[in-house]
């Protein structure tokens, strides 16, 4: 067993230590639905993370270090389990038994899918009870709504460059970890996992940052974001949650501020957004700049671009009545599609001809009944 402390007025990136801790109204429903049924989920928050002998897991894959996190008196308290053999794994289990039944919410970093799982596997394997049964918080597809733009891709240490500005130091790269715990296996010695047991617990306290700069920027909003992307995923945080006055307030500052892609991105969500409010004009003219943002390298349309061009022929034919307008979305839409997305194209030029023709003969009828009214 191996403890580490940050203590409260330890400096992590931007922020110290005593901020990163959660509050019991701080706003994790907006991110995970199931946690509104939970009243006490931020009595013992534990952060989890473990490292394996194979990164693909299994029946075959062995958690040889597993770390767990919390804080505790305004500092970060982390408690890290080594394997030195397969021999050791029962209580390496029973160790994080206890920890697991004493927290009111655990949170990972793809843990749903990798972690959680794999230890699974390993209390079942020794026909134990599995204690995961704990409320649990994967942070992984928050990130990835708030930050699927950031240059290095959402792995958490990309992220803790990205938005935390933390900088690792001859840090050991993830594909390493496996073949480094082997090599302890074969030789005993300690120094070749080192590194791996410092990442370990750095992966912990990243964990716990970006948990907290998530909600921080929940809870105080789209003007609080460096980046238009964050204020466009933090749009679709808020619609998820129902929240649609928000939503579309985030959008609108991503559609002004962000890049190209970005901004389309942001206007597409805002366009739905207001058609589900009935603002037809509204989600129309967002539409159009969609359409607008295109990018005219290829010259062809993208699938935003086809998408937006059906919601603008949609709107032009049972809105606004436009039917030359509509027409001309349709007939670019039949340029630019195959299958059945060509054939409902064709289908709604058939129907809009259809439909200009009958407003035709009925201007021609208004017009000879007023030659013979005053004929």
């Amino acid at each position: 067993m191996l403890d580490r402390r940050w203590d409260a007025g330890d400096w992590y990136g931007r922020k110290q230590v005593a901020t990163l801790e959660l509050e019991s109204d701080a706003p994790l429903g907006l991110f995970d639905r199931r946690l509104s049924l939970q009243s006490d989920w931020s009595s013992r928050i534990v952060f989890f993370d473990i490292e394996t002998t194979g990164l693909s897991g299994g029946a075959g894959t062995l958690a040889f270090l597993a770390g767990c996190g919390w804080f505790e008196d305004g500092g970060f308290h982390v408690r890290q389990f080594f394997l030195v053999g397969p021999a050791g794994e029962r209580a390496l289990l029973d160790a994080l038994t206890e920890i697991f039944q004493s927290a009111s919410l655990l949170v990972t970093y793809n843990g749903r899918t990798f972690d959680v799982p794999t230890m699974d596997t390993r209390w079942a394997f020794h026909r134990s009870e599995s204690p995961t049964a704990v409320p649990h918080f994967d942070m992984l597809p928050p990130a990835r709504r708030l930050w699927s733009d950031a240059p290095a891709g959402c792995s958490l240490s990309a992220l803790e460059r990205e938005v935390l500005g933390v900088y690792r130091l001859r840090d050991v790269p993830g594909l390493e970890i496996p073949s480094r715990y082997f090599q302890f296996l074969r030789t005993g010695n300690p120094a070749v996992v080192d590194g791996v047991i410092e990442h370990n617990r750095h992966d912990l306290l990243s964990l716990a940052a970006l948990t907290a700069h998530a909600v921080w920027l929940a809870r105080e909003g789209p003007d609080a974001c460096r980046e238009a992307s964050e204020r466009a995923g933090l749009g679709r945080l808020y619609e998820n949650a129902g929240d649609a006055d928000r939503a579309a307030y985030a959008y609108k500052l991503a559609a002004d501020s962000g890049g190209p892609e970005v901004r389309r991105t942001a206007l597409s969500r805002l366009a739905v957004l207001l058609r589900r409010q009935d603002r037809h004009q509204e989600s129309a003219a967002a539409w159009q700049s969609v359409l607008e943002l295109a990018p005219r390298e290829t010259g062809a349309l993208g699938p935003l671009d086809r998408r937006a061009a059906l919601a603008l022929a949609i709107h032009h034919e049972h809105r606004a009545r436009n039917l030359d307008l509509a027409r001309e979305y349709a007939t670019t839409l039949r340029s630019e599609s195959t299958g059945r997305a060509r054939q409902d194209a064709e289908y709604r030029l058939r129907r809009l001809e259809r439909k200009r023709t009958s407003r035709g003969a009925r201007k021609d009828l208004g017009f000879r009944e007023l030659d013979l009214d005053y004929g």
